[in-house]
């Protein structure tokens, strides 16, 4: 399994437009970040965690040739206002692209991109072609690939990470119900959120992230989602060897 960080960024992104603070400044490229997305490779298939606000330019930095199927945490604007744009997959690959996601998800989603769904919808005439599936168990695709929805807290509202395999993604996660934990044991990896170094009211801190860490005991842990008040090299300086700070283009194999 290969998993590319495609962006890691909060919804602003880095940089933020007019700022001039040591994070938008730097010039590590690692500080430059695109709103939060995935891509997993594995068992032939291409799934897409999250089609940020940045899908487009995303894909063509990525070069991804092919997307099997869609899994939305939630939709926040950050997470799935470049649906629009998945139109060139599901048009070169004249075939409807399944999109899995959480019961709060769905109305919000088909108000904003209905369209997208439209079972009439001609492949031909190039609008985006989805199937919404909502989903509240595990599943599997292509009857062989198993994929959990794990619940997590983000704010007000639950949303969903996801499980395959022994590599667990959780975005936006201010808290991680008790059930849930029982979801992530035996973690090769773990991708998760990590706004800021001080609390916030609807993403993990850091302090709250390296106690969900803690934990859940993965292998290895990689952060993702930062502000623009987490300076990569600072941040990466402080953490045990086996927690890395993510950045975008970062490649992360499993066995």
């Amino acid at each position: 399994m290969k998993i590319t960080l495609l962006g890691t960024g909060t919804s602003q992104g880095i940089p933020v437009p007019m700022c001039d603070c040591p994070v938008c400044l730097s010039t590590d490229s690692r500080d430059k970040r695109l709103r939060c997305s995935a891509l997993v490779e594995t068992n032939g298939l291409s799934i897409l965690i999250d089609t940020s606000i940045d899908f487009r330019q995303q894909m063509l930095r990525a070069n991804v040739r092919r997307i099997d199927a869609v899994l939305l945490t939630h939709h926040h604007f950050d997470h799935l206002f470049g649906l629009d744009d998945i139109r060139a997959y599901s048009t070169a690959q004249q075939q409807f692209i399944n999109l899995y996601t959480c019961p709060e998800s769905e109305a919000e989603v088909l108000a904003r991109f209905g369209y997208a769904f439209d079972r009439a919808n001609n492949l031909k005439w190039g609008l985006p072609a989805l199937k919404m599936n909502v989903v509240r168990e595990p599943f599997k695709l292509n009857e062989t690939l198993e994929v959990v929805p794990i619940e997590v807290g983000h704010g007000r509202i639950n949303i969903y990470g996801w499980r395959i395999g022994n590599f667990a993604y959780l975005t936006d996660c201010k808290t991680i119900p008790e059930k849930s934990y029982a979801l992530l044991k035996h973690l090769d990896v773990l991708v998760i959120d990590c706004l800021r170094y001080t609390e916030h009211p609807t993403h993990a801190c850091l302090s709250e992230t390296l106690s969900y860490i803690e934990r859940i005991q993965p292998k290895r842990a990689f952060l993702i989602h930062m502000s623009h008040e987490v300076l990569h090299a600072e941040l990466e300086a402080q953490l045990p060897h086996h927690i890395r700070v993510g950045y975008d283009m970062m490649e992360i194999l499993v066995d």
